[in-house]
C-alpha cells in the first residue's frame, strides 16, 4: 500500500485496540528477524527483486538453484509460523504490507533484516507528523507485523520461481521436477497463480513437441552465458 488513507470508524477502532500477543523472538545466530532458511537463500532470490530474477539465464545451474529454493520454501517449518489473524475486516494486513515494503527498501536482503533496523524504522514512523490509527498499531506491535512478513516472503519468492520458469519458451522441459513442486505450492497456496499457469503450460499438447536441442546448444529462452 503506497499511501495510507483514513479508515472508517468501527473497523479501525476494533483493529487498533487488538492485542496480537506476539513476543519478540531471538535468533541464536544474532540480531536476525527472519529464519535461517530465508537468510541463506542465494541472490537474487533473497531480495524479492523480480527484475533481477527475470534477468537470470535458465542454465542448468540456475534451474537447480531455483529448484532448491522452491523445495526449501515448501519444507522448512520455520517459514510457516502461526500468524494471529487481525479482527475483521483485516485492514491491518495492508498496513503490515506497507511496513514490509519499508523494511525491504531499507534492508533489501533477507540476511540484512535485524531487530535493530526494524526498531529504527519504528522510530521513524513514530516521529511522523501524523500516523493513522492502524499505523500506530504497527508501531506498538511491530513483532506481529514482522511475523507476518515471513509467510509473505515465502509466497513472493515462490511466485518469482514459477514466473521465472514461465519466461522460458519451452517450460515443458522442466516437467520432470517442476510439476511436483508446482502442485505442492498450489496445495499450500504459495505462488499458486503462476504455479497453476506453469502446470497448464507444461501439460499443454505442444509443451514437449519441440525437437531435442543439440548438445552444447543454448536452451530456448536461455542465453549462452551463465
Amino acid at each position: 500500500m503506497s499511501q495510507s488513507t483514513p479508515l472508517s470508524g468501527n473497523a479501525e477502532e476494533m483493529e487498533e485496540t487488538w492485542d496480537p500477543q506476539v513476543a519478540r523472538w531471538r535468533d541464536p545466530e544474532g540480531d536476525y528477524v527472519l529464519p535461517h532458511a530465508l537468510r541463506s537463500l542465494p541472490q537474487p532470490w533473497d531480495e524479492c527483486d523480480w527484475h533481477r530474477v527475470a534477468e537470470l539465464p535458465r542454465t542448468d545451474e540456475r534451474l537447480a538453484e531455483a529448484r532448491r529454493v522452491a523445495t526449501v520454501l515448501l519444507e522448512d517449518p520455520e517459514l510457516t509460523p502461526h500468524v494471529p489473524q487481525p479482527p475483521s475486516p483485516g485492514l491491518l494486513w495492508h498496513v503490515w504490507e506497507e511496513f514490509h515494503q519499508a523494511v525491504g527498501k531499507r534492508m533489501p536482503h533477507t540476511s540484512q533484516v535485524t531487530w535493530t533496523g526494524v526498531d529504527e524504522l519504528v522510530s521513524e514512523w513514530r516521529d511522523r507528523p501524523q500516523l493513522y490509527p492502524l499505523q500506530r498499531h504497527v508501531v506498538r506491535h511491530v513483532e506481529v507485523a514482522m511475523l507476518a512478513m515471513i509467510p509473505s516472503l515465502r509466497d513472493d519468492i515462490a511466485d518469482s520461481v514459477f514466473r521465472w520458469l514461465l519466461l522460458d519458451l519451452d517450460p515443458g522441459r522442466f516437467a520432470d521436477w517442476a510439476v511436483g513442486l508446482a502442485e505442492r505450492c498450489v496445495a499450500e497456496d504459495i505462488g499458486a497463480a503462476p504455479a497453476i499457469e506453469l502446470l497448464g503450460a507444461v501439460r499443454s499438447p505442444g509443451a514437449r513437441a519441440r525437437p531435442p536441442r543439440r548438445v552444447g546448444a543454448p536452451s530456448a529462452g536461455q542465453s549462452s552465458s551463465g
